[in-house]
């Protein structure tokens, strides 16, 4: 199993480190996407800033959901006024379509429906 880390979970790490986030990247069990990636560029990742993100990177991507794709889901699902928007879906739908995939986000929304698709990585609370 693999693990798709969102956006919540690595800005919560950044602050006070975490232990299980920590041995998921030792164990090469972390996945990434180019959503979470720029969206952590918005914020202030350690320093030096640009290796943090770079290193970020190079986990192993996701498979990425298209937007068309993204689009179906949301209205198969109903997945309209939950709360979520484009990059929460987005995350949804790439876990959904990567093999062995979770989705591991303090994000309580985001959480809700992970867990609604059984794809929903319930690690220690930090």
């Amino acid at each position: 199993m693999n693990v798709l880390v969102d956006t919540s979970v690595w800005a919560g790490h950044f602050r006070h480190r975490n232990t299980t986030l920590t041995k998921l990247l030792l164990s090469d069990r972390v996945l990434t996407h180019p959503m979470v990636v720029a969206e952590l560029a918005c914020g202030t990742p350690p320093s030096p800033r640009a290796q943090t993100l770079s290193d970020i990177g190079l986990l192993e991507p996701a498979n990425q959901a298209s937007i068309a794709e993204v689009r179906i889901l949301i209205e198969q699902e109903k997945l309209y006024v939950l709360g979520c928007g484009l990059m929460d879906i987005a995350l949804l739908a790439s876990t959904l379509i990567t093999p062995g995939a979770v989705l591991w986000t303090f994000d309580k929304r985001l959480a809700k429906l992970a867990e609604r698709f059984n794809i929903h990585y319930s690690g220690p609370k930090q």
